[in-house]
């Protein structure tokens, strides 16, 4: 697998509901944050907990990959 091949893979990971917690905290650096929409940052194994917990994702895709 070449390393565009291997990109679309992880991207592809990540928008599977099943697979996305875990995606994140496998392909995160140690100081990783996401920013929620709150704009409280939250780490890799809480967005973990905070996706596996109420919240329930209906669709995740990617639509364009502007530049490689």
């Amino acid at each position: 697998m070449n390393d565009k091949e291997s990109i679309i893979s992880l991207l592809n990971e990540f928008t599977n509901p099943k697979k996305m917690a875990s995606t994140f905290v496998d392909n995160v650096t140690p100081d990783f944050l996401f920013i929620r929409p709150s704009g409280n940052p939250i780490g890799a194994k809480g967005f973990e907990k905070m996706i596996s917990g109420d919240i329930v994702q209906e669709k995740a895709e990617i639509t364009k990959i502007h530049l490689f």
